[in-house]
This record gives structure tokens, sequence and C-alpha cells, in this order.
């Protein structure tokens, strides 16, 4: 039984267009030209899923032929191991707007009403338990049309609309299937990708995408949704051209990374991972973690890693790892367009084996760039040549900052258990949640625990009230810190900063295999603590702070 959509299959051109009737369209981003009678609906998040990472993929091919057969391949991901891509574990179906627009029939006539939505199971939990190898990028700018014969598989593809990966994707949904799209098609020019589903099988299935092709203009690709798990389908499909087969139960998950694969670019078929490291508020230590995860990565876990510094007026990896000021950063920002691997090798410093860094000036010359495509461009071709990419990022938020840190696989928030740190740190959360609702809660780093005796938050209190629970806790240990600093040393130099160490390899190990090791000492819940000795906190609540706002803040869910 076919489990898992084809990785390799590319294809599924059909020839050109000539025209019949209009089907009803399903709530989209914006309604069809065509349909100006129809508003688009709201569409609530979707509950968090764990995303799968595409698989390099050869080329779409041109032209409707038959086109090779490949068994579909499995691959790692970070999500539970009975979750399977295009036969998923329950999830919670996604919540079509109250008003549908009423469904076409395959003759063209449209019923009064069209059936509620089915709510499935709630969503699977999320899990860190699957090694993960590639990292995601947003499609491409393409035009897709989906055809459904079920409410619950419309609401499943308007759901994608609200994942970042589809951010340049013109999505159109209708409802009545092949026989609707057919006769759409007879008057309307195809978009790069058709989405069908049907329940036929046998000699009338495929005597329904003969029609299909003969309408459809060249080069576009096709998805067919069917109700059977059945291999000899979909290798006869495959046959036919199709790009696709897809089996429900569907999440917005599977359907985006079976989109992402079909475009997938043969020429950069490989996409490495990508990690932001970002400051709940400046001078909480997200920099010199940063270096020093990465350091951790490519030292003491052997993995390939690039380090880029995207403060350019502030930045500091240059310092710590005891460089002279570059221009690395500035000029791959300058000719974003001109950045290949060639270029890449000439400005990025190689320091060791396994690690490279892009550094930044850290020069007040000039003003920064502040493009969002500039910065994009720079991440993509970074991980199009490293299989993991740390980012130190700078603390002010902006248009480029808010698309690198929603575009990356994982991000790492540092704070301190202080107010300012607890408040934006929420904030930060609640964005990052809203705005990737399909991808795991970044990885909380509560740093300079036990600074003060009295008036610091407890850990336990500064989870509760930002939702999401530490991952590790360090303690204040500022001599440490402060030597490896002005020696331009890594804490793996300093002998007294064996705690921090731990922590750093602690989080590297989650960052490089998608899962945190199992440590001996630590308990079933609550965070890690890497204390220096005498400087842990002792884990009290404050009761300095009265009950203005930080007791308001703490009853906050």
């Amino acid at each position: 039984m076919m489990t898992q959509h084809n990785q390799n299959t590319r294809a599924a051109a059909y020839p050109s267009p000539t025209p019949q009737g209009t089907p009803q369209m399903a709530p989209a981003a914006a309604p069809a030209p065509a349909h100006p009678g129809i508003a688009p609906q709201a569409v609530p998040s979707p509950a968090p899923q764990m995303p799968r990472a595409p698989m390099p993929a050869p080329a779409p091919q041109q032209g409707y032929a038959p086109q090779p057969q490949h068994q579909p391949q499995h691959q790692p991901q970070m999500a539970p191991p009975a979750h399977r891509p295009h036969a998923p574990a329950p999830q919670m179906a996604p919540q079509m707007p109250p008003q549908m627009p009423p469904q076409m029939s395959p003759t063209g006539h449209m019923p009064t009403a069209m059936p509620a939505p089915v709510a499935a199971p709630p969503a699977m939990a999320v899990t860190e338990d699957i090694a993960r190898e590639g990292g995601e990028k947003a499609l491409p700018s393409i035009s897709i049309h989906a055809f459904c014969d079920r409410p619950d598989t419309a609401g499943a593809i308007n759901q994608t609309q609200n994942d970042w990966r589809m951010k340049r994707t013109n999505l159109k949904i209708y409802m009545g299937g092949l026989p609707a799209a057919i006769d759409f098609y007879h008057k309307e020019s195809t978009p790069g990708t058709i989405m069908i589903e049907t329940g036929m099988r046998g000699p009338e299935l495929f005597a329904q995408l003969e029609q299909l092709a003969s309408v459809c203009d060249a080069g576009t690709k096709v998805v067919v949704i069917g109700a059977a798990n059945d291999i000899r389908l979909y290798r006869q499909l495959m046959d036919q051209g199709v790009s696709d087969y897809l089996v429900p139960p569907l999440s917005p998950m599977t359907i985006i990374h079976a989109l992402g694969d079909i475009y997938a670019d043969p020429e950069q078929p490989f996409v490495g991972r990508v990690a932001a490291f970002f400051g709940a508020k400046g001078g909480v230590g997200s920099s010199t973690l940063a270096h020093n995860i990465a350091w951790c990565l490519s030292e003491r876990i052997g993995k390939e890693t690039a380090l880029v510094d995207l403060d350019a007026s502030w930045g500091t990896t240059g310092l710590d790892f005891a460089y002279d000021n570059s221009q690395g950063l500035e000029e791959a920002l300058a000719e974003p367009d001109r950045l290949d691997e060639t270029l890449l090798d000439r400005i990025m410093i190689r320091h060791t084996p396994k690690l490279s860094i892009l550094p930044a000036a850290g020069s007040l010359g000039s003003n920064p760039v502040m493009t969002p495509d500039a910065y994009e461009a720079v991440v993509d071709a970074v991980r199009s040549v490293s299989p993991l990419t740390i980012l130190d990022m700078p603390h002010y938020w902006s248009d480029w900052t808010t698309r690198v840190l929603t575009g990356c696989d994982d991000i790492v928030i540092s704070a301190t258990p202080d107010l300012a740190s607890l408040r934006n740190t929420k904030n930060l959360i609640d964005f990052l949640r809203a705005k990737r609702p399909n991808d795991p809660d970044p990885i909380l780093i509560l740093n300079c625990v036990g600074m003060v005796k009295t008036g610091e938050i407890s850990v336990k209190d500064f989870g509760a009230t930002v939702g999401l629970d530490p991952a590790v806790t360090l303690g204040f240990d500022p001599m440490s810190f402060t030597e490896a600093m002005n020696d331009g040393k890594m804490l793996t130099d300093i002998k007294s900063a064996s705690a921090h160490v731990s922590g750093c390899e602690y989080v590297a190990s989650r960052l490089a295999t998608g899962r945190f090791p199992v440590m001996s000492n630590s308990k079933s819940s609550g965070p890690l603590g890497f204390l220096s000795a005498g400087k842990g906190s002792k884990d009290k609540a404050s009761k300095a702070s009265g009950g203005s706002i930080l007791s308001k803040l703490t009853k906050k869910k």
C-alpha cells in the first residue's frame, strides 16, 4: 500500500485549453475574478504540527507524456514514528469558514447548500523524537487551483494559506472535483498546478483525466487526491504524467510538502537547516550562545556548520573568534543576486574544517541594508551549501528580521529571569505561534539564572507566564564569560565554564538531530539546568515584586 507520496517522480504536462462551465469557488485567499459575488473567508490557524524535511528532488519535466515510475521513499522527520505524510495520524481538521459556497455538481448545476465540514480527531502532540535531514524553504511564486469533492479536503487545503511556506503562492479552491475542473478549463487557462480530488477509479478515472489533459496548458502539474491507498493505481497515475497522488486524511503539511517536492530546484536540490538565535532583549547572551553552540555543533558533534552574523552594525562574531573586522556580510548584502558557492567561499572564513563563518564588520561607517529580499537571499545561499546554518540575529524588529525568523527551521530564544525579558519572550512566542502554526515551538534558554539572591523571577513562573517551559537554564557565571569574550576564546577553552559547555552541547544536539539527548541527571519534566557551582538559582518566586506588573503577567495564561 502506498503511504507516502513519490519524492522523485516529477512530471505532468498537460496540453492546451479549449473551453465551458465554471465551478463554484470554495474559501480561498481571494475570490476568483470570474466570481465577484463570493467574498474571501477568514481562516482560523491550524493546529501546530511537526513538518518533515523535504529531500532533494529532480526537475519537473515538460510535455504530456508517460513518466518513469518510482517507488515512494521514506525520509526522517521530526515527528512521532507512526506519523506518515500521506496517511497521517489523526489531526485536528481544518475549520472551514461558517459560510461555504454551494457545491457544483458534475453537470455544472449548483445545489442550494453544501454539507458542513467534518471535524477530525484532535491533532497529535508535537514531539521531537525523530532525527531530520534537510531544511525547508518557501514555495516559489506559483498559481494553484484545487477542485475538491469533500469540504474537509477543501478545509485542509484552505489552511495551507496560513503557512509561511505558501506566502508566494496564489491559491484558489473550488468544489466539484474532476468534472468541474474539466468544465472550468474549457474557458479558462490553467495555472501552474491543479489539485484534483476524485473518488473514481479504473477506466472512468483515466477517461476523465484524458479529458482534463485535452484542456490543460503544457507544463501544468497535476496532483490527484484519491480515496484508494493503492500502489497499482499510484503507478498508473504516474505513468499518465500525474505529478503526485495523495490519500486522505490530509493535513496542511502533507499538502505543502507534496507541492514543495514537485517544485524542488533541480540546480540546488540540497536545502540545509537553519536555526536563528534571537535575544528577548539586549544583553541576554544570545550572540555568545549562538557562537558557542555553533562551535559545539562543529567541533564536539562533528556537524558541518555555518555561522552567519546578521548584525551589520554591532556584530561580535569577529571578536569572539579573534578575527579582524571583515566585510563578509556587507559584501553579501550588497549583491545578493550574485551569491553562489564561489562567492561564498571567498567571503566566508573557514575557521575549522567543520565551521565556516560569515562575519559582520561591526562598523557604523554606512547604514545597514534593511531589504528583506537581500537577507533572505543570503540565508538561502548559505543554506544551499551548509547542512546546518546558525543565524546570530540582532535585537531589533523590522520586516527583514521577522521574515528571516518566520522562515527558519528552528528558533532559539535567549532570555534572563527579569520582567522585561518575560514580557518580550511572551510576545515573541505568541507571534511565532501565530505565524508558524505548523512548526515546532521555539527553544527557550533561560540564561543568567541566580544573578540576584532575591527578586528574581523563578524558572517555574517564567515558563508558566510565557506559555513555554525553558529547555535549558544556565547559571550566572560572569567570570567565565568575561574571560572567554575578552580573550577571543570559546567556553570550551575555559575550565570553569564546564557546566555552560554542557548546556551548549545539549542544545546543539537538539539542533543537529531534532531531539534533546537523554541526560542521566534530568527529571521527567521541566527545564534542564546547567548551573555553575555556587551560582545556581534556588528557584524561589520573587516576593519583592508585590502585586504589580509581574503578578499581572504571571496570572495570564
